[in-house]
């Protein structure tokens, strides 16, 4: 159901949460929005704005706010931006604050990895994790700022198990689209899948 509203609503909210992922309400989804001025319930489902929702402290995970939310994007800018960049950097709280480069690639909104069976990022699984990329736009001198597009994922490091090659084909559809490799199944077998299971995304712009 949380796809099928992110479907419905990705080009106007900045994130969709599920109940499982909130606390202190009762609402199966609660749909959040940049710019609505008053927040209402249908089918037990919450619309509202990004500063009443953070206002509620419905969010079960301590994520913060953004200190300007003017200059947020909707969640398909956000999956935009992260299938135009090639790479970010995966966070991972572990016995010491560790994050790593790594590609990514997008399907169906969901955000995944490849990488060996090995590394110490993988002491994040099963664990909040986060994701950032940058984009950036140039140097503006006369104002002295840097402007970008940013992308910070916040959500459950998962490994995949289900549907794996699959998923192999569009990392290669993405990365090598004129070059085509046959993946047997000791590669696939070998080859770890991991996904951030997406519980909240800030995509914002700083531009002037």
């Amino acid at each position: 159901m949380k796809d099928k509203l992110l479907l419905k609503y990705k080009n106007e909210c900045l994130n969709v949460y599920s109940q499982d992922e909130l606390k202190k309400c009762s609402y199966d989804y609660i749909i959040v929005f940049k710019e609505l001025t008053e927040s209402y319930v249908n089918d037990n489902i919450l619309y509202t704005n990004y500063e009443s929702f953070f206002a509620h402290d419905y969010l079960k995970y301590p994520i913060p706010p953004i200190r300007k939310p003017k200059k947020l994007l909707t969640y398909e800018s956000g999956i935009d931006i992260m299938k135009k960049i090639n790479y970010g950097v995966l966070t991972i709280k572990a016995e010491i604050p560790y994050c790593v480069h790594l590609n990514h690639f997008i399907v169906e909104n969901h955000l995944y990895f490849h990488c060996s069976r090995q590394g110490y990022k993988l002491n994040g699984l099963n664990h909040l994790a986060s994701y950032t990329v940058v984009e950036d736009l140039g140097i503006h001198q006369e104002v002295f700022t840097n402007n970008h597009q940013s992308v910070c994922v916040y959500g459950i490091l998962q490994e995949v198990k289900e549907n794996k090659k699959a998923l192999l084909d569009a990392f290669l559809q993405r990365y090598t689209p004129e070059f085509s490799k046959e993946l047997n199944e000791t590669v696939v077998h070998n080859t770890m899948i991991l996904e951030l299971n997406i519980i909240h995304m800030s995509a914002k712009k700083h531009f002037h």
